[in-house]
């Protein structure tokens, strides 16, 4: 598996997404916009897929980083 996560710019770069806490918070076309680019992004890689499998939680979000961090020290 493959895990994406979703990041928004802290305040002090935009205010625009200081309301965001998790994917709740995202407008529907926003993320009917992020599905359809990932499950089309690999289309003229022969042999290659997406199936996106739905949304975590912030709190998995998080464990994947830590994780990523993890594995790159090793």
């Amino acid at each position: 598996m493959d895990a994406k996560v979703i990041a928004v710019p802290v305040s002090k770069l935009t205010p625009l997404y200081d309301k965001v806490q998790s994917t709740d918070d995202l407008p529907e076309l926003l993320m009917k916009q992020t599905v359809h680019f990932f499950e089309h992004y690999k289309d003229l890689e022969p042999g290659k897929w997406v199936k996106i499998l739905g949304w975590g939680t912030v709190e998995e979000a998080k464990q994947e980083i830590l994780n990523g961090v993890a594995n790159a020290a090793k």
